[in-house]
């Protein structure tokens, strides 16, 4: 398009809107109306995408598609089985699914650009006013390799494991805040790091090959301990950063939106029984 155009197609909408949408003083930055637009622009864009993907998805013979998004608190045992459910279902679902830090997918479902995130619930996704639904506590232990030195102690303290070397989770993370408080109710400093890491993958392996400890949730400690890849200590974090549950955007949930939170919560009970 020509400048004359894009100018011609600007005016036209601030016309009908009734106010400028931009400071044309100093360049061409948003007003404070002009950001207001954009914010709803975004939203709308993105379930313009999500009606493409949605109709495609029901073309090829599912009921609906549904983009999810998990912290790591449930991306081991939660939505694994939750997933599993489904799929076992006589009822054809197509699913996304994104791993990330809160950080990184809250922002995404506030854009339109997933349907659900399944994490932590803290006070930053009750203050969204969001529908969102806890489904059971899991605290944070600390966790090892299965040949670490604290694996075979019965009652490791909180000084012999601030002797060893730590992996953490990324700087101004909820859960990297949670363990400072901890750690400062206790009257001890922050453990020895040169490692930041918001992948679990990449932690066990850590944990398996160093003396480095992290911290984990107790359903996910529990699991990597069945299969002997890890060692959860009794050491459980003072602070907490909030219950694992749920949170999605429509207030009224498309049906396969419904099938997918139905099989969490299922799912959710029997964790929440085993915790």
């Amino acid at each position: 398009m020509t400048q004359p155009a894009v100018s011609q197609q600007l005016a036209d909408i601030e016309s009908a809107l009734g106010v400028p949408l931009f400071d044309r003083q100093r360049g061409l930055r948003p007003s404070a109306s002009g950001q207001a637009l954009l914010r709803y622009a975004t939203q709308v864009l993105a379930g313009a995408h999500r009606l493409g993907d949605e109709v495609l998805a029901i073309q090829s013979g599912a009921i609906g598609l549904v983009r999810i998004g998990t912290m790591l608190v449930a991306a081991t045992v939660l939505v694994p089985r939750a997933l599993g459910r489904l799929q076992s279902d006589a009822t054809a679902l197509r699913l996304e699914l994104t791993e990330d830090i809160q950080q990184g997918l809250w922002p995404r479902l506030m854009r339109g650009e997933l349907d659900l995130v399944v994490g932590r619930i803290d006070a930053q996704v009750r203050a969204a006013g969001l529908p969102h639904e806890v489904l059971y506590e899991d605290p944070h232990v600390v966790v090892c390799g299965p040949a670490h030195p604290l694996a075979t102690q019965r009652r490791p303290s909180w000084a012999s494991a601030l002797r060893h070397p730590w992996v953490l989770p990324p700087r101004d993370t909820a859960l990297r805040l949670a363990i400072e408080a901890s750690l400062g109710a206790l009257g001890l400093p922050m453990p020895d790091s040169r490692i930041d890491s918001g992948s679990l993958a990449a932690t066990q392996a850590l944990l398996q090959r160093t003396d480095c400890l992290a911290v984990m949730s107790r359903t996910a400690a529990r699991h990597y301990q069945d299969q002997q890849q890890l060692h959860a200590l009794p050491l459980v974090l003072g602070t907490e950063v909030g219950p694992v549950g749920m949170a999605w955007r429509d207030q009224q949930p498309s049906p396969a939106l419904q099938r997918v939170l139905q099989a969490l919560r299922i799912e959710g009970k029997v964790l929440a029984g085993r915790n």
